[in-house]
């Protein structure tokens, strides 16, 4: 057996690890999703008409499993950064951890879940939920690239 055998493939890894941080995401996200819907449930019987509150439901989950999914990439993207900086004292990975930070803070803040507990009823509609479908498009691209 060939010592190339025995280490994967770069580009493999990266899309192995892509992937499980995805998945990882997603399943957060659901499980947040439905461990709150009760709340959620509460807060807008009342306001909203059957109609309209399963369309809240839906974009309030699928908000909650893109952000989740969004926070796992950008803790990939930290502990390559932190992993190649510890190898090279480069203030280039130095400052792109710290933006990773930032990105991961403001990730965390918009969680549905936190809306709710600190500001009521989760009133974000599909348009933000897409924002945030592209931003796990850049750092699906982000993290390929870095893993190269």
């Amino acid at each position: 057996m060939k010592s190339s055998d025995m280490h994967a493939d770069p580009q493999v890894k990266a899309i192995a690890i892509l992937f499980t941080l995805l998945v990882v995401g997603a399943v957060v996200g659901i499980a947040i999703s439905k461990l709150t819907m009760d709340y959620v449930k509460e807060k807008i019987k009342e306001r909203f008409n059957k109609q309209i509150r399963r369309s809240l439901e839906e974009v309030y989950t699928l908000r909650t499993v893109v952000v989740c999914m969004n926070i796992f990439l950008l803790l990939g993207l930290l502990w390559v950064y932190i992993s190649s900086f510890r190898k090279t004292y480069s203030s280039f990975l130095l400052g792109l951890s710290i933006f990773i930070c930032v990105l991961l803070f403001q990730s965390l803040l918009s969680l549905p879940p936190l809306h709710l507990v600190f500001g009521g009823i989760y009133q974000q509609g599909i348009f933000s939920t897409l924002s945030s479908l592209f931003e796990t498009v850049a750092l699906v691209i982000l993290f390929y690239l870095s893993m190269e």
